[in-house]
């Protein structure tokens, strides 16, 4: 079934997914046919249309336990410092905790998400907000510090689809110096360090965009940048052997994924 292009678009992303067309497309919403609004992509749509899970869908199959640790730590924090209300009952408390620890992680995560659009837009050529450039330049000095060759197209934003059945989006790309770059907009100070803030699904998310773009000998790097400290940014650089291993990680997530989601999303360069 062919993609119809009004019925589909490149809107933002739900939280239930990422997915892409055979050619590379975002396709993260479609047109509801009862009200006709639009609305997200579910996986029977991509059985219909033929589309791809996007990297961070397939990411989403390994677990995480310091994500997992801190969501843990962020309720206990909650249940601790909300006063109880008279007369409220233990189940009613347990849920105002539970939103309000929630509701720390989601400013968190919308300053966080407000930078990285300011990045993304940079290297556009949008213009940036004043609140935004004390985040933004620090980056931009250090990539020409890091990268001084003068005329080099940075790409942003760049899609693409893999025939063994996934897609992705990539934050940041050079084609010409071979470099695959993701920035991550966290909530850390000074004391944090590069190892502190890089996993081992990093990597494997950077060696599924490089293979994606069939870049396989891509250099690739995590940005991390603070919300919380303006112009504070820590580097990590992953060495070939990381990257192999994560990909080989990715691979199997990938398969994984299909066989529980029952969708053999694989396909020809013909059919794209």
């Amino acid at each position: 079934m062919a993609i119809i292009a009004q019925d589909t678009s490149t809107g933002r992303p739900s939280e239930a997914g990422h997915w892409y067309a055979k050619d590379g497309a975002p396709v993260y919403e479609i047109r509801a046919k009862g009200n006709g609004l639009m609305r997200p992509v579910t996986l029977r749509d991509a059985r219909s249309l033929g589309l791809v899970p996007g990297v961070s869908t397939i990411a989403g199959m390994e677990h995480k336990p310091i994500l997992v640790k801190w969501q843990i730590e962020q309720a206990l924090l909650s249940a601790l410092t909300l006063p109880r209300l008279k007369d409220e009952s233990e189940e009613a408390f347990l849920i105002r905790a539970r939103e309000d620890s929630q509701q720390q992680a989601k400013n968190a995560a919308a300053r966080g998400t407000q930078i990285h659009a300011a990045l993304e837009g940079y290297f556009e050529g949008q213009p940036t907000a004043a609140e935004d450039m004390p985040y933004v330049l620090p980056f931009t000095e250090w990539l020409k510090q890091r990268y001084p060759q003068p005329s080099l197209p940075w790409e942003a934003e760049r899609s693409f689809a893999h025939p063994l059945g996934f897609g992705g989006k990539c934050d940041l790309l050079n084609r010409s110096l071979q470099i695959v770059l993701d920035f991550k907009c966290k909530d850390f100070g000074p004391e944090k360090q590069a190892k502190d803030l890089a996993y081992p699904e990093h990597a494997s998310q950077l060696a599924a965009y490089r293979e994606g773009f069939r870049i396989p000998k891509a250099e690739c790097l995590n940005v991390f940048v603070s919300i919380r400290v303006p112009g504070l940014i820590r580097v990590r650089e992953w060495d070939e052997c990381e990257i192999q291993d994560g990909w080989e990680v990715f691979r199997c997530f990938l398969r994984a994924w299909q066989i529980r989601r029952g969708y053999n999303s694989t396909f020809s360069l013909e059919a794209a």
